[in-house]
């Protein structure tokens, strides 16, 4: 890495979770994370955990040399070398993706997130990005539910009058969950995360939310939470898609594609006793990795450009790959996921012409995403946007600092 003190190899980053409370949250994320008592909590005194931030700008890192300095700090002084180049084009030093889980006791209020064009214009002091996310649920209650867009093309004043009413959730699609489904929700998507639902989100790296409707709950503070009705209906999607499930698209090194988007790709990988899971890390972005469930171990490919000390993975375990490993190796029997843009095609694919390469072995769930290059159209993400109409190219966001908000 160019960036890197001089004589300092690149290596993966194990990252701290975060938790966050939120009105809605419950019990189940300390847990998760072995009751939490060492994990720092953000949000109202009072208010339950709702979200662990798994990856993020502002995420510690736990190994190494870097040990105890911040993901974004990092990616000011490292750049293209910790990010990659496409993300470093689009939108500076800075993380572009965020990943979390979320634990809906109750549900999440009716909310809609803008793009990119629009964070830059209308919220450029917020130094967020937009907002495109998908989730893949791990458990659901029977009966479980999100809302999704609307049932039919609709108007403002009708979505204004439906908030008054208390109605507008019958104006939207129901969509049943379970454990296994994934909801892509790109930027103007009209949403919300029903009461029941545990489920892992990876997003741009913003929380710039809107609220349109919140089921008449009340804050920490006895107070009405706050409604962003003109800003939710600048950017809201209105024209009534019909929401559609994808099926997975199976991939090379033991990897099936969850997600593709111009903003992100999502992989998961399923580990059994005795198999691996393969990738590889490229120069054009970082990739994310998070064990869901099981245990594994994430060490070096033997081709590997750079040799790292293998890391064990327990539930919940972030780690971020940088890019300037060019190809890594992920082995055990558990989930695996990453982040990122073409690293994480690449790494499906084998392509090792920058030696970063990886793999899994153990026996659970792995979760994986990255950030594509522009010029990579997917069609998954072509067809929504051409009946939902034109969405914007990437801002460049190179001098927007990042900033934190949680208005869920």
């Amino acid at each position: 890495m160019s960036g890197l003190p001089y004589g300092m190899a690149p290596y993966p980053l194990a990252l701290e979770p975060q938790l966050h409370r939120r009105v809605w949250g419950g019990e189940w994320l300390k847990e998760f994370h072995g009751g939490g008592a060492d994990l720092p909590e953000h949000g109202p005194e009072g208010e339950p955990v709702g979200e662990s931030w798994l990856a993020d700008g502002a995420s510690v890192v736990r190994n190494g040399a870097y040990a105890g300095r911040s993901v974004g700090e990092l990616a000011a002084q490292l750049g293209a070398e910790l990010v990659g180049t496409v993300p470093h084009e689009r939108y500076g030093p800075r993380m572009p993706l965020l990943a979390k889980l979320l634990d809906a006791a109750t549900a999440l209020s009716v909310q809609v997130h803008p793009d990119d064009t629009y964070a830059l214009s209308e919220e450029r002091a917020s130094g967020h990005l937009g907002k495109s996310e998908a989730w893949y649920v791990l458990s659901a209650e029977p009966g479980a539910s999100v809302l999704w867009g609307f049932r039919q093309r609709t108007t403002g004043d009708v979505v204004r009058g439906a908030v008054a009413g208390g109605t507008l959730p019958e104006l939207m699609q129901q969509v049943q969950v379970r454990p296994g489904s994934v909801v892509m929700n790109p930027a103007g998507t009209v949403h919300a995360v029903g009461a029941g639902i545990r489920l892992y989100e990876i997003q741009q790296a913003s929380d710039l939310t809107y609220r349109l409707y919140d089921h008449g709950r009340v804050g920490a503070d006895g107070q009405p939470r706050q409604l962003h009705l003109d800003k939710s209906l600048a950017v809201a999607d209105l024209s009534g898609v019909p929401f559609e499930q994808r099926p997975a698209r199976p991939l090379e090194g033991g990897w099936e594609r969850l997600v593709q988007r111009p903003e992100f790709v999502l992989d998961r990988a399923q580990l059994s006793a005795g198999s691996v899971a393969a990738g590889s890390v490229t120069s054009e972005s970082l990739q994310l990795i998070t064990l869901i469930g099981g245990e594994a171990v994430l060490e070096p490919s033997e081709g590997a450009a750079h040799r790292w000390d293998a890391l064990h993975l327990s539930p919940g375990s972030t780690v971020l790959l940088p890019a300037g490993l060019a190809r890594v190796t992920a082995q055990g029997g558990a989930r695996a996921g990453v982040s990122g843009p073409k690293a994480a095609q690449r790494l499906t694919q084998g392509d090792e012409e920058s030696g970063g390469g990886y793999v899994l072995r153990g026996d659970g769930e792995i979760l994986r995403s990255s950030v594509p290059p522009p010029t990579h159209h997917v069609r998954e993400a072509s067809e929504t946007e051409a009946a939902r109409g034109p969405h914007s190219d990437q801002a460049d966001l190179r001098e927007r600092d990042q900033a934190r908000g949680g208005r869920r």
